[in-house]
């Protein structure tokens, strides 16, 4: 008489489900440029006053508290794909979903992450060392544009050049949805590394 085999136990379902997980790729963080779903989200977001507050886009920047001259703070600030699109939105009344659609589908899109780094006045172009890991892996960007950081206080005060200004341009499938760091080194030997948790952001 043959014996049935046992049924699979919870603990079995959940070993083989964790397995599957394990065995696929990590998304690329944004699809926008694929899909038209996608443009349309981000164009219904951006044309609907109020989405676009100072809470929603907080998630974007992180401050860098170890580096900083007197009352200049730096801060690393992301804009990804769907931001772009849902700003492009936000300011034109007269633009469609359809529009948009025209506007960004297909296209090469660009992530990209600004850097105000505040370290001493007169900081010299080009000589802030920035690196950027995803999965421990090191991200290079497609391209790199250096200023001098000119801190706002309001409209009409700025405070004298104290930094270094950094844009930093990726392709919007080299960023994925796992933590992305920021290495940042001065010429003056202060380091600090910043990290985004990229569930956060759209």
């Amino acid at each position: 008489m043959s014996r049935r085999p046992p049924k699979p136990t919870l603990f079995r379902w959940l070993a083989v489900c964790l397995a599957m997980t394990w065995t696929l790729p990590v998304n690329a963080y944004d699809d926008i440029p694929a899909s038209e779903s996608s443009i349309r989200d981000a164009y219904f977001f951006g044309s609907r006053q109020g989405n676009l507050t100072s809470e929603f886009l907080a998630r974007y920047t992180h401050w860098v508290p170890e580096l900083k001259d007197g009352s200049c703070a730096s801060q690393v600030r992301l804009e990804t794909p769907f931001l772009e699109v849902a700003n492009y939105a936000s300011q034109d009344s007269n633009l469609s979903s359809q529009d948009a659609v025209k506007q960004f589908y297909g296209k090469h899109m660009i992530f990209r992450a600004y850097l105000d780094i505040c370290y001493k006045p007169g900081a010299p172009l080009n000589a802030i060392k920035v690196k950027v890991f995803q999965n421990k892996k090191q991200v290079i960007p497609l391209s790199s544009q250096s200023s001098p950081y000119v801190p706002r206080v309001t409209e009409l005060t700025i405070l004298p050049a104290d930094g270094e200004q950094i844009r930093l341009e990726f392709k919007s499938n080299q960023i994925d949805s796992s933590t992305l760091v920021f290495r940042i080194d001065t010429p003056d030997d202060q380091h600090a590394e910043v990290a985004f948790d990229m569930q956060t952001p759209r």
